[in-house]
């Protein structure tokens, strides 16, 4: 139809053909408009296509939909062309007759699909932003597991430090029970130290007490000049047959008596001083020792031939010490 009509028009007027028929005219679109037509009608066919692939995922036919396009492109290169040729109104009527229902069908499909496109656009925005909040909360939740994980790694420095202390309070107590074992042992040595120390006082002082009425009776017996020992003690004298001359005797018993009284005064300031029962014993045997020179002088004196040696005087430092244990008892 186009070439036929093409060729019409460019034939020259020849002189056979005498009548003349009218051309209605028609203004050229241009070329941005064009552009912009097929620009709008390709992206609406894409969108078109999208939703097909969407809607039906499985690759139902949809090739019905293809020659509905070309008849669309066929159209508008149909209507381009006779838009640029000056076609014959019958022609141009008959063309545009014949494609005025394909067209409107095809906005009514493409109002549905632009309808379907936005709603598809829409429902993409809504996707988008549930996506971005998606991946906003994700982000939050990473971000609280960062801070869990911190504040577990916390906890656990918290479980071992206070497992730590716990022990450390452990051995804190059982040395502070040894302590106090070893307190509670002191004190009780520390008591018994103390019981002992009065038991050693009361002993000390009944010693003391002994001493002092020992003291007394030794005084006693200082003061007199002879003690009768012969009821106590049944002591044979030892007789001395060969004595030397009194002469011969003086210097060394003069002596020898002096030495003794020495010792038996320096015996009694010793007791005296000390107050011990060595000390004493010592004085009483010095004093027995001086008696007996001076019961010797007082024989020799006498001008007896048997002289009966008074050995009994050393034997009465027994008599002392019984005398002086009666006492004690008596005081007690």
């Amino acid at each position: 139809m186009v070439p036929l009509v093409q060729s019409l028009i460019d034939r020259k007027v020849s002189t056979s053909f005498t009548r003349r028929g009218s051309v209605i005219y028609t203004k050229t679109p241009s070329r941005e408009s064009l552009s912009k037509k097929l620009k709008k009608r390709n992206l609406s066919f894409f969108f078109f296509f999208l939703v097909l692939k969407m809607i039906d995922p499985r690759g139902r036919n949809t090739s019905q939909s293809i020659p509905t396009k070309k008849k669309m492109d066929h159209g508008d290169k149909d209507q381009g062309k006779t838009a640029n040729d000056n076609q014959d109104a019958d022609s141009f009527a008959i063309l545009s007759s014949s494609r005025a229902v394909p067209i409107g069908k095809d906005a009514e499909e493409l109002i549905a699909l632009r309808e379907q496109v936005e709603d598809l656009q829409r429902k993409l925005l809504e996707k988008d932003e549930l996506l971005k909040s998606a991946e906003v909360s994700k982000n939050q939740m990473n971000a609280v597991h960062a801070e869990f994980d911190e504040v577990k790694l916390q906890v656990a420095e918290k479980d071992s430090l206070i497992k730590s202390t716990q022990l450390q309070l452990s051995n804190a107590k059982i040395k502070l029970a040894d302590k106090q074992a070893a307190l509670e042992k002191l004190q009780w040595e520390v008591m018994t130290s103390n019981q002992k120390v009065e038991t050693l006082q009361q002993e000390l002082d009944s010693i003391q007490g002994g001493i002092s009425s020992f003291m007394l009776v030794f005084e006693n017996l200082t003061k007199n000049n002879s003690i009768p020992y012969a009821e106590d003690y049944d002591i044979k004298p030892c007789y001395l047959d060969q004595l030397p001359d009194i002469d011969d005797l003086d210097d060394r018993e003069m002596q020898k008596m002096e030495e003794a009284r020495e010792a038996y005064i320096a015996a009694v300031a010793s007791a005296k001083e000390k107050q011990d029962e060595n000390s004493i014993a010592a004085a009483a045997s010095a004093r027995l020792h001086l008696q007996s020179f001076v019961f010797r002088s007082n024989n020799m004196k006498d001008g007896k031939a048997n002289l009966s040696f008074d050995v009994k005087q050393f034997h009465g430092f027994p008599k002392i010490m019984k005398m002086v244990k009666k006492q004690m008892l008596k005081e007690q």
